[in-house]
């Protein structure tokens, strides 16, 4: 089936196993099924859609609503939500279902469910067992940490996103149980590395790319099990630690230019057109464990899905998600699972919740529609509950008038977020300028939290080149960034962290830091590009401008493994 992005209007097909998948996620009511329809947007614009409910790092001091203590909240002030600090929300001091409403069936769905997310209480950070760590979003069980996100099981790490499992770790994208690492991506079982990219069991190793298994390697790219390399050529124990010790990476100039050397050295080498591994009948990258699944990105553990970014499994027969953990049968939802059965459009929807749909926030919640902010809700609508019954009739009904007003099966409006484009991973993967976003009918937030007053400013230009000459004070700097002109401080654990490890100062706001990082990984997506090796033709998320030199996965293989 062929169809027209009614955003974009660019052509895409819907194939005949996901018109059998809408009809396994759709819902029955009074004995009746009923028919999700096949999206009208394009892969890219329900991933839009989608990632403009992820606000993950956007962190704003306010209040609590419920108590009127200070809070950190992913939500700015000038939102129209309020927002409750978690031990509140989680309590018994208010009741969501105080907020239900009956249908309007004289009025859309939509505008009516905006109404009731805007006025419920949100909750102010989604973590769950964080010590000690009150700056992070998306985490779990996590201690001594500061500005990481989606991370779980980590301890004593500043600046990270997506890590699993790691200790010690600071200015880090995607890694798996690693400790001492600094300014790397992608990185799995790694110790005491700094400024390397996929690379695995790595101990002691700098600018390394496509790496494994590899000891004290310095500008290496695709090497497995080697020890003491330099730029891929062997060197005796003694000459490679006088050629690295000659290099002085306390030194931010020194560093500067390993960066740039690098940057032009890896371009020699080829790389893997994708990061598919211990997987059958699979496309995408920095996927793993999983069969019979498609265009799906830093996921493990999935059966029978496609377009998906963010998953943890078991997963079984999802489509359009982003953000799960332990779901089947998830349709265009965020943050869904633990476990989750039959899911469609949810934002937030978790902890053992099945047959949910167009529901916000709503843990534990089963049989509901059209919620917000609703702790084990059952046979809801709009937060008001019903008897089974009823809320089959009722549901039944409230279809048949989406339906009429076209509402049914879409993707949930991007107006309906709490959050605007630019506060998004939507604008991280898919930037536009605040004209384009407005135009495809996206928020814009002109809101800029106040900037800190009290210290020392210092130009980021005016810093230290060595660590070594950083003084005790340098804590009460406020540094103006290089390429944004944003303040941002040193914390006193950062710069105990820089000097036992000889690091200098960043010159960069975490914000461009990250933003630097992210630019190093692949967009979650799949280009046609002709492998260089073979002439082969291959899918991979290298799209065809980028400068590297791709080859097939069998090729890749064929030649370092």
């Amino acid at each position: 089936m062929q169809k027209s992005c009614r955003i974009c209007q660019s052509q895409y097909e819907i194939p005949p196993e996901d018109l059998d998948f809408y009809d396994r996620v759709s819902p029955t009511y009074r004995g009746q099924k009923y028919m999700i329809p096949p999206p009208d947007l394009c892969r890219d614009c329900r991933l839009k859609h989608l990632f403009v409910w992820r606000n993950e790092r956007g962190l704003h001091s306010r209040k609590c609503d419920l108590t009127g203590e200070p809070i950190i909240s992913w939500i700015s002030p000038d939102k129209p939500q309020p927002v409750y600090k978690k031990e509140a929300w989680w309590s018994d001091k208010w009741e969501a279902r105080d907020y239900g409403r009956d249908i309007d069936f004289s009025r859309p769905f939509f505008p009516q469910l905006k109404e009731l997310i805007d006025e419920v209480p949100w909750l102010d950070l989604l973590v769950d067992k964080t010590f000690n760590s009150d700056y992070a979003n998306f985490c779990n069980n996590i201690k001594d940490c500061y500005l990481v996100y989606a991370t779980n099981n980590s301890q004593d790490c500043y600046y990270i996103s997506y890590m699993w499992g790691c200790n010690d770790c600071v200015d880090c994208v995607q890694g798996f149980d690693s400790e001492l690492c600094y300014e790397c991506n992608d990185i799995s079982k790694c110790y005491s590395c700094q400024y390397c990219r996929n690379c695995v069991n790595c101990q002691d190793c700098k600018f390394c790319e496509n790496c494994q298994g590899c000891t004290d390697c310095f500008g290496c790219v695709n090497l497995v099990g080697k020890k003491y390399h330099y730029m891929n050529q062997p060197l005796s124990k003694e000459d490679y630690e006088k050629k690295v010790n000659e290099i002085k990476l306390d030194s931010y100039e020194q560093v500067q230019q390993g960066k740039e050397f690098f940057a032009a050295h890896r371009l020699k080498h080829p790389m893997r057109a994708s990061r598919v591994t211990q997987s059958e009948n699979c496309s995408g990258d920095f996927l793993k464990n999983s069969k019979n699944t498609h265009d799906a990105f830093d996921t493990s553990g999935a059966e029978d899905c496609k377009r998906m970014w963010l998953g943890s499994g078991p997963l079984k027969d999802c489509q359009d998600v982003i953000g799960v953990e332990q779901t089947e049968l998830g349709y265009a939802s965020v943050v869904v699972g633990v476990p989750s059965v039959k899911t469609a459009f949810c934002m937030y929807v978790w902890n053992g919740v099945n047959d949910v749909y167009y529901s916000v926030l709503s843990p534990g919640s089963k049989n509901c529609f059209g919620c917000a902010g609703l702790h084990k809700g059952r046979y809801s609508i709009l937060n008001k509950k019903y008897s089974k019954e009823e809320y089959d009739v009722m549901a039944a009904k409230l279809i048949e008038h989406m339906k009429e007003t076209g509402e049914w099966g879409q993707f949930l409006p991007p107006e309906l977020s709490p959050f605007a484009y630019n506060e998004t991973l939507a604008n991280e993967f898919f930037p536009l300028s605040r004209e384009q976003a407005q135009q495809e009918g996206y928020k814009w937030s002109n809101y800029e939290a106040p900037n800190p007053q009290i210290g020392e400013f210092k130009s980021a230009t005016d810093l230290p080149d060595s660590i070594k000459d950083v003084p005790d004070n340098a804590i009460n700097w406020i540094i103006k960034c290089t390429v944004t002109g944003k303040p941002f401080k040193i914390t006193a654990q950062e710069l105990k962290y820089y000097r036992e490890h000889g690091l200098p100062l960043p010159r960069k706001h975490p914000d461009q830091r990250h933003k630097e990082r992210m630019a190093f990984r692949n967009p979650p997506k799949l280009y046609d590009r002709t492998c260089a090796k073979t002439g082969a033709p291959i899918k991979t998320a290298y799209s065809p401008d980028r400068p590297e030199i791709v080859w097939s996965e069998e090729a890749y293989l064929k030649e370092f493994y």
